[in-house]
């Protein structure tokens, strides 16, 4: 029997199926990963597993003990620990008194004759952490801090170890050594569950791997055996097949039809056969970039995400910026528009640093973010959505005019609140918001997301639209297949650096191994 069995676990929040029937298990002496696309559920699963979530429907049972309604100290108490994908330290105390503090915590309950320093002394050198073991930790950089997590975490001698994403903030080599470490633990007896976006370090560390796409299990294996399966494939990539994919769903159906008035026949079919070998400075002429980023790095307090980018965007061209979660992607486009400034390198338009320039000042200069999520403000009407388009001085009746003409569904939902317009009509609203003050560069953040595919390919026809009237647009997007029939250019991005740019045709050889395996074959 394994350690943990997971059983027909599902959970909803209001309208929402965080998870639908899942199923898996860990064994003992055994690293097994959970994988999946932003959104699949992961996180939420592994707090139905220690407790935090209570679900639905299901059991969690640990070493043959039905756990379901057992609260998460006890769980803790049964063997269960984790770490969090937010850091969950004590930053006032040093790396080894947080170590200490969970040693105590597990000598006065075990009985043991273990000393709890000798305990702490222990992990502190195993982990690596000795050098700085007298500092405090809100002190260390997030990666460091990241490891002393997980030291506190095997310091109550846990069964079952569960880590979300604890190679985040780590560099390739303390990534190595943490793969090592649990390797290591794992041929001990321990038993180790592993939520992570870094596919390398996945694929090299665990010996068994579930996938989770939209809540629900899609593929079980060894690493090889997810690398090589379709499901797993389209699911972070998005098929090449997937816009013929059947859509039942009436506000789905909906959407595809609006989203018709606004795509022409011509448009919808030049976009789903464009060609894949285009020029990068297709349409660009000789003109020079209009956005450029030279040699950036940037950074979110001590955690270093972006590492000697350089990309560049010219009018008239669609760039499509593709890497798996935790590549960049966002970061690049928050640096981009102003929201986050870089710790080294330029920013540019039109060849002109951009300075301290924050997003309001950038908007008026012609660059427009449509953010991951859409962006658009649920309490209030579609109308009431686009007049905050009018920061810009473009008066309303320009705005309203622009956004019906290219969205006619909007012109008849104009006093609807835009919580309540299905997810097609929403992303129609955040583009419409967005060109009606006639920006000049458009950044669009996972367009894709929550929609079907018929609406998806609809939308990307848009975006092609805008650039053939001269609109410099950048994409960032997950379902890859979905806009490289778009693009005329593409980036792959990994670990904080882009590792590849060229015409999608070249680029999209080199797809499935950097999300599947977090490496680029050059």
């Amino acid at each position: 029997m394994a350690l943990l069995e997971v059983d027909d676990i599902s959970v909803r929040f209001g309208g929402v199926h965080a998870l639908s029937g899942v199923a898996f298990a860990a064994d003992a002496g055994a690293v097994t990963g959970l994988i999946g696309p932003n959104g699949a559920g992961k996180t939420t699963l592994f707090n139905v597993v220690t407790g935090l979530q209570p679900p639905d429907r299901g059991r969690v049972v640990l070493d043959g003990v039905d756990v379901t309604r057992v609260r998460p100290h006890r769980r803790a108490r049964l063997g269960m620990a984790r770490t969090f994908q937010r850091l969950e330290t004590f930053g006032t105390l040093t790396v080894r008194e947080n170590v200490l503090v969970a040693a105590e915590v597990r000598g006065r309950r075990s009985g043991d004759d273990a000393s709890p320093a000798a305990v702490a002394d222990a992990l502190v050198e195993q982990i690596g952490l000795r050098g700085v073991q007298h500092e405090r930790v809100d002190t260390l950089p997030t990666g460091t801090a990241r490891l002393v997590e997980v030291a506190r975490a095997l310091a109550t001698a846990p069964r079952l170890l569960l880590l979300d994403e604890p190679s985040a903030g780590l560099n390739e080599l303390e990534t190595n050594e943490l793969g090592q470490l649990l390797t290591r633990l794992a041929a001990g007896g321990l038993a180790v569950l592993l939520v992570e976006h870094d596919m390398r370090f996945v694929m090299s560390t665990c010996t068994h791997i579930h996938v989770l796409d939209f809540g629900r299990v899609i593929a079980s294996g060894g690493p090889g055996d997810v690398q090589r399966d379709q499901t797993v494939r389209a699911a972070y990539l998005g098929a090449p097949g997937d816009a013929d994919a059947d859509i039942v769903d009436d506000d789905a159906l909906a959407d595809v039809a609006a989203l018709a008035d606004a795509v022409g026949d011509d448009d919808r079919v030049g976009a789903r056969d464009r060609a894949n070998a285009l020029d990068p400075t297709a349409g660009a002429g000789p003109a020079a970039p209009v956005l450029e980023l030279v040699d950036v790095d940037a950074a979110y307090g001590t955690i270093g995400v972006l590492h000697h980018v350089d990309f560049e965007l010219r009018s008239g061209t669609v760039h499509a910026l593709l890497g798996p979660n935790g590549a960049g992607k966002t970061t690049t486009l928050r640096v981009a528009s102003g929201q986050l400034r870089p710790t080294r390198g330029d920013v540019r338009l039109h060849g002109a640093s951009i300075g301290k320039a924050g997003p309001d000042a950038l908007a008026r200069r012609g660059l427009c973010l449509v953010p991951e999520g859409r962006g658009v403000f649920p309490n209030l009407t579609v109308a009431e959505n686009l007049r905050m388009a009018t920061y810009s001085g473009t008066p309303l009746r320009d705005v309203l005019d622009r956004a019906f003409e290219r969205f006619p569904r909007l012109a008849e939902r104009r006093k609807q609140l835009a919580g309540t317009l299905s997810g097609g009509e929403q992303q129609m609203l955040a583009l419409a918001r967005a060109l009606a003050t006639d920006p000049r560069m458009l950044l669009l953040d996972e367009l894709s997301m929550g929609l079907a595919p018929l609406i998806v390919e609809d939308l990307y026809a848009v975006v092609r639209r805008f650039a053939t009237e001269g609109l410099a647009i950048v994409v960032v997007e997950q379902f890859a297949h979905q806009v490289l029939g778009v693009a005329d250019v593409a980036s792959i991005m990994l670990h904080g650096t882009v590792q590849l740019t060229g015409p999608p045709g070249d680029i999209v050889g080199a797809l499935e191994t950097a999300y599947l395996s977090g490496a680029v074959d050059v």
